[in-house]
Order: C-alpha cells, then sequence, then structure tokens
C-alpha cells in the first residue's frame, strides 16, 4: 500500500515538473531580431502537414530567409504541391525550398530560442548570425 501511495507521489511530482509554469509571448518575437550589431531572424509555422517536424523546418526557412534578405542576399523560394487522389482518398504532398545567394560568402548561424505558442499551434525561432565563411 506504501509503495503504491509512494508511486502515485511520483507520477504526479513527475508530471507537474514537465507542465510549462506560463506561455509567455517572449518580446523577441516582436522586436527586430537585428540589434547591437548582431544580424537575426525569426521565422514562425503554424500547423503543418508534415506535423511537428516539418513545422519546425519551415520555421528555420523563414528565419534564414529573413537572414538572407538582410544580408542583401538574393532568396528564392519554390514550393512543390503534388495532390491526388480518387473517391475514396486523397493524396498530397508538399515540398518547399529555399534558395539563398550570396556571392561567394557562406552565413553560418544558429538557433539562439525557440518558443512554441501552445493556445495557436504555432512555432517560432529566432536565429542569429555566427559568423561568414567564403567558397
Amino acid at each position: 500500500m506504501v509503495s503504491r501511495f509512494l508511486l502515485l507521489i511520483a507520477l504526479i511530482i513527475w508530471g507537474c515538473s514537465k507542465t510549462p509554469q506560463n506561455n509567455i509571448t517572449p518580446k523577441w518575437i516582436y522586436l527586430s531580431p537585428s540589434q547591437n550589431g548582431t544580424i537575426g531572424g525569426v521565422g514562425m509555422s503554424g500547423k503543418h502537414i508534415d506535423g511537428k517536424t516539418g513545422q519546425r523546418e519551415l520555421a528555420i526557412s523563414r528565419a534564414l530567409d529573413e537572414i538572407a534578405k538582410q544580408l542583401g542576399t538574393k532568396v528564392t523560394t519554390i514550393q512543390k504541391i503534388d495532390m491526388n487522389g480518387n473517391s475514396s482518398s486523397i493524396n498530397s504532398n508538399i515540398e518547399t525550398y529555399s534558395f539563398q545567394t550570396a556571392e561567394g560568402k557562406v552565413v553560418k548561424s544558429a538557433i539562439e530560442s525557440i518558443w512554441y505558442d501552445e493556445k495557436n499551434d504555432e512555432i517560432y525561432i529566432l536565429m542569429v548570425v555566427r559568423g561568414f565563411a567564403t567558397n
């Protein structure tokens, strides 16, 4: 009986520790990510057909596009959408490609912060430039 009680207490504590304390929107979502000499970009994605992985990849792509635009690079985004179906089912596939051309420069960037808005099922990713390299 005591072991069941301890197990119940342990499960309650573990469950409470995994619960976020608040869902406060971070300031970096609304402020310019490029400040004090740092170049950054924020990408956001709502629900995605490929689930959380696709949502995260799209947010990263959008953050990189924002950085590329600030650096005067050429940004090309291509979306390929395939849909087919019959009377009983529909299949769809969406592929997004983003190309940045920076005249021989490779931009090294990293994820600075991630925030997930549980209420709206949106992910926000802040990326910042860490350096440059040449081809």
